[in-house]
């Protein structure tokens, strides 16, 4: 669906069996969902989609602190949407995501998608596509920029957004 060159067309020989998996995973779905877990007790784990961009010219998904089931379905959930042809806004609140609850949708900023989506760099040949963070709130609806959020749960979203979370 996009231009951009990706490594579907390269010769197998010259992927790992990672890169081979997540390939075939590509194909066959789409898209594929990369969960990386935490290395710190201060750095939450996240979850990202690639193939959102080739397959539907959409940009990619990635989510914080959630259990690789849960971004996995909330993630597959938002590509059969836009597969649909649904349209998520951005920088506001949008239900339809994550059950009952609100979340935000923030474009990332480019050197957060180098840092953080880099089986979807790599997919992409080095580019780093458009790609939006999914943040959720607390069990009040309250989100993570404002003053009122749950404390115990500081730290488990990292603002990888290009304008920053509003204030």
């Amino acid at each position: 669906m996009t231009s951009i060159a990706t490594t579907l067309d390269d010769p197998p020989e010259n992927h790992t069996d990672y890169e081979a998996q997540m390939l075939s995973q590509i194909r066959e779905f789409g898209w594929r969902a990369t969960h990386v877990a935490s290395d710190t007790s201060t750095e939450p784990c996240f979850t990202y989609s690639t193939g959102f961009w080739k397959t539907l010219g959409q940009p990619e998904v990635i989510v914080f602190d959630f259990p690789p089931a849960l971004a996995h379905d909330v993630i597959g959930q938002m590509f059969n949407k836009l597969k649909q042809g649904e349209k998520f806004s951005q920088n506001e609140p949008i239900s339809g995501i994550l059950g009952g609850e609100n979340v935000y949708l923030l474009e990332v900023a480019n050197d957060a998608v180098a840092e953080y989506l880099r089986s979807s760099v790599w997919f992409y040949k080095g580019h780093a596509v458009a790609s939006l963070q999914i943040i959720w709130p607390d069990r009040s609806g309250i989100f993570p920029w404002h003053p009122d959020f749950d404390p115990t749960l500081k730290g488990l979203q990292t603002d990888i957004s290009k304008i920053g979370w509003p204030q």
